[in-house]
């Protein structure tokens, strides 16, 4: 059984929850992105997400970098098992602290310890939309 959470902590850990469901208003989530990779054909290219981590600009966000020496593409089936895998696990904060990623995680692209762009779709023929983080 674990240890209750001091009261401030407790509200630190709701106010990041709250900011991550505003942020997952304007940009792709986990669980979104799983839904519209499980509508595609397994062997549709899609832009290649890799090395997935816990977001600079929010630990509590998941960040993909891009994938390959030459930003190639992946099948989209093979994204959605490494998505799936990204489901309840936890990853290291940048300067540490544990943070589970769930189906309302926000999405970036960005390389480690970077900050980066938002994930915002993924196109029937496999391209990805991004967007510039407007707070940070």
């Amino acid at each position: 059984m674990s240890e209750p959470l001091h009261p401030l902590q407790a509200m630190i850990n709701g106010m990041n929850e709250a900011s991550a469901r505003k942020r997952a208003e304007t940009q792709l989530t986990l669980g979104q992105l799983i839904a519209q990779l499980e509508e595609l054909p397994y062997d549709t290219r899609v832009h290649w997400l890799d090395s997935p981590h816990s977001y600079r600009g929010y630990y509590s966000d998941l960040a993909f970098e891009r994938g390959g020496a030459e930003c190639g593409t992946m099948a989209a089936g093979d994204l959605l098992e490494l998505c799936k895998s990204c489901m309840g696990k936890v990853f290291q904060g940048y300067k540490g602290g544990g943070y589970p990623m769930h189906a309302n995680t926000p999405l970036w692209l960005a390389s480690y310890g970077c900050c980066g762009q938002k994930l915002m779709a993924v196109h029937p023929g496999g391209e990805i939309e991004l967007d510039e983080d407007d707070y940070s």
